[in-house]
């Protein structure tokens, strides 16, 4: 039970990461892309990048705990 918890707890840290790294790219001024929707899209896709490694990261964890136990 303890594990799951472990688990789901770095699941929603890793996820709050993410967030703060979308929400950075998309604040951060580009002259190539002025537009608030280019700014936006720019987020979405480091949120979507971000995450995407991020749970690999965890399935992995998640894998190799479950061999070596």
């Amino acid at each position: 039970m303890i594990d799951w918890a472990l688990v789901a707890l770095l699941s929603i840290v890793l996820v709050l990461v993410a967030l703060i790294v979308g929400g950075v790219a998309a604040a951060l001024p580009d002259p190539a892309a002025p537009h608030w929707a280019d700014r936006c899209r720019r987020g979405g896709k480091a949120f979507t990048g971000t995450l995407t490694a991020l749970i690999a990261f965890v399935g992995m964890i998640v894998l190799v705990w479950g061999a070596l136990r």
